[in-house]
């Protein structure tokens, strides 16, 4: 019993510069074992926190201010690369104003859930507009995201049931199939080989449902829905799509990763309003029998406060503005195509990317710090990705553009890369 109550990680698999050799190492080391706190007392010491202090202040750099393609950090006008604002609506004038509209009508916030007092008007119409957009039967409001995938999942999903997903799916999958302690499988990822397996193994009789993202956050590619989908139900499965990263973007009106295909929405679609459309919250589509079950049976639905008023008038006007202004899309394809293109042509690895994410794929992470310690010298923002947000050997400086960004823009980080890369040997 002793045994199992003790940390699973002890000085002793740290170096030997670790403080519990000195003396106040020792009186640390008397609270390590059986301490809630341990793993925050051991982590100062992982290596990932002997990076250098420099390199590490990039993983959080403070903004001063905001605008559609530029930020101000540290006094600098700097190009905008690390964004989701797919469409350049976070920072829209007319969500603004609508928001500070549905303020003065309805205050600051619903101060309930959607089950007890918190549904106004602008919940339903928010809910009936998506449902057109992604031509759903339904679709119902969260919070986030986050929360509707975890609220479709746990509400949909039980301990005899199986959920099958991606390698590469989204976290908040992963922990909507823990939180509904169902049973999970995985597949490699985009290797439909490797899902048949998993679906001739589990077998007719049990429930299953397979999960992927539309397009991956850290890859920037797109999920084979169109083969997924019809693999998955010739094995009685269901299908749930998460196109967080894909509605507003992809296909001839932006309705998402089904569209781009040419192909009807699978059984379940689920998606954030954070990302193209520039607010905040999360929304899952499905038939109607089946959302009025999750309405009823989502933990995450039911005990959360709705989205605020001036959020949900905003998404409105976002709604209408991703639809009458096709233009934003074609501009963000552009740029994504410049960069793609010349990227590849200089000789970097961008994996299977063919979307607005866009990685530079390198071999360690201190080579990935210096590469956006130099970028953010010339003034353009760019994230580091490590471990856990991508595979241990494959760390990366994760670019993700913008409907405002320009062909200039896109001239001016390659000029930048080309130059980078070579000084540091990345490309010849």
């Amino acid at each position: 019993m002793e045994d199992s109550m003790r940390c699973e990680t002890s000085p002793s698999d740290y170096e030997s510069d670790s403080p519990y050799e000195t003396d106040a190492g020792k009186a640390a080391d008397s609270m390590v074992y059986g301490d809630l706190f341990a793993k925050a007392v051991l982590a100062k010491h992982h290596p990932v926190n002997r990076i250098k202090p420099d390199h590490l202040a990039l993983t959080m750099r403070k903004l001063d201010a905001v605008s559609e393609r530029e930020v101000v950090h540290g006094g600098r006008r700097m190009l905008m690369l690390s964004s989701n604002n797919y469409l350049g609506l976070a920072s829209d004038p007319r969500l603004s104003e609508a928001g500070i509209e549905a303020i003065r009508v309805w205050g600051n916030s619903t101060s309930g859930s959607r089950i007890l007092n918190g549904t106004n008007e602008m919940h339903e119409e928010l809910e009936r507009r998506l449902s057109a957009f992604k031509q759903v039967e339904s679709v119902v409001a969260f919070q986030s995201g986050y929360m509707a995938n975890l609220g479709v999942i746990s509400a949909l999903a039980g301990k005899d049931d199986v959920v099958i997903v991606d390698k590469l799916v989204h976290a908040s999958i992963i922990d909507g199939c823990t939180l509904a302690r169902t049973q999970v499988r995985t597949f490699k990822h985009q290797d439909l080989e490797s899902l048949e397996k998993v679906l001739e193994s589990v077998g007719y009789r049990t429930s299953k449902l397979v999960v992927v993202d539309g397009v991956y956050s850290m890859d920037g590619d797109f999920a084979k829905l169109p083969q997924i989908v019809a693999l998955a139900h010739r094995y009685g499965a269901r299908v749930m799509v998460d196109d967080a990263h894909s509605t507003g973007v992809a296909g001839p009106n932006g309705r998402g990763t089904a569209e781009y295909f040419g192909i009807a929405e699978p059984d379940i679609v689920t998606g954030t309003l954070s990302k193209a459309f520039g607010c905040i919250g999360g929304f899952v589509g499905a038939k109607r029998e089946v959302m009025e079950y999750i309405k009823y049976n989502s933990r995450a639905f039911i005990y959360s406060t709705s989205i605020s008023p001036a959020v949900t008038a905003s998404l409105i006007k976002a709604i209408d503005i991703v639809e009458s202004e096709p233009e934003k899309r074609r501009n963000l394809w552009a740029c994504t195509t410049r960069l793609l293109d010349g990227l590849k042509a200089l000789g970097f690895d961008t994996g299977p990317s063919e979307t607005p994410i866009v990685p530079i794929i390198l071999d360690n992470v201190e080579t990935m710090f210096e590469l956006v310690a130099l970028l953010d010298g010339d003034d353009i923002f760019a994230s580091p990705v490590l471990y856990p947000a991508c595979p241990k050997n494959k760390p990366r400086v994760r670019i993700s553009l913008s409907s405002e960004h320009t062909l200039a823009d896109m001239d001016r980080v390659l000029e930048s890369l080309a130059r980078h890369g070579r000084a540091l040997g990345l490309i010849d």
